[in-house]
C-alpha cells in the first residue's frame, strides 16, 4: 500500500474508533463508500466487513461492545501511553514528547483529548507528512499491538482494524524518530 493509501485508511480508522453515537452511525454510509474505494483489496475487505457489521448491529448493542472493549479495559484502552505508564507521571512527558510532534508538523490540539488517544493519532498520521506519523506511529506499536491482543481475545470487531492498521505500522520507529523534539524558546 503506498503512503498516500496508507495515509487514507489512517483518516477512516481515526472515524471508525470514535464513539459510535447517532452522528457516527449517520456517517456510516460514507465510510461504506470510502471502505469500498480502497484499491488495496485486503483494507477494502475488512474495512468494508467492518462498517457493514456496524451498519446491521442494533445502535445500542454497538455503542456497549464498543464501551466493554475500551472504556473498561485497561490494557484496550485507546490511550497508548496508558498501557505503558498507566496514571504515573512519566505518563506526563510522553504526552508532552506527542505534543510536540504534532506541533513540529503545524498540527494544534484544539480540543479535551490527550494526545495520545488514537483517533487523534490516526487523524495525525493522515495529514502529517509520513516520515513524523510514521515515527509517532511506530513509537506506539506495543501499545497498539497489546490493544490488538485484548480485542482479538474479546472477540471484538475493532480487532480487525487493529490488525490492519498494524500490517502497515513498522515495529520500531526509524532511528532519528527516537530523538525527542525539542520544544524552541525564543526563536533558537
Amino acid at each position: 500500500m503506498n503512503i498516500k493509501t496508507t495515509q487514507a485508511m489512517c483518516g477512516l480508522l481515526s472515524y471508525l474508533f470514535q464513539y459510535p453515537d447517532p452522528f457516527w452511525r449517520e456517517q456510516l454510509p460514507v465510510c461504506r463508500e470510502e471502505a469500498q474505494a480502497f484499491p488495496d483489496p485486503e483494507a477494502r475487505r475488512i474495512l468494508s466487513a467492518f462498517v457493514q457489521l456496524a451498519e446491521e448491529t442494533d445502535d445500542m448493542q454497538w455503542q456497549a461492545g464498543y464501551v466493554r472493549a475500551f472504556d473498561f479495559g485497561k490494557r484496550s484502552n485507546l490511550y497508548l501511553t496508558y498501557a505503558q505508564h498507566g496514571d504515573e507521571r512519566e505518563r506526563g512527558p510522553a504526552l508532552l514528547e506527542l505534543k510536540r510532534r504534532y506541533a513540529a508538523v503545524g498540527l494544534e490540539l484544539t480540543g479535551s483529548e490527550l494526545p495520545d488517544y488514537l483517533p487523534l493519532v490516526l487523524e495525525f498520521a493522515a495529514v502529517a507528512p509520513w516520515d513524523a506519523a510514521e515515527a509517532v506511529l511506530a513509537g506506539r506499536a506495543r501499545a497498539l499491538q497489546s490493544i490488538g491482543r485484548e480485542l482479538a481475545e474479546a472477540a471484538s470487531p475493532y480487532s480487525a482494524l487493529i490488525e490492519l492498521l498494524l500490517r502497515h505500522v513498522p515495529n520500531e520507529p526509524p532511528a532519528q524518530a527516537l530523538e525527542p523534539v525539542m520544544a524552541t524558546r525564543g526563536g533558537s
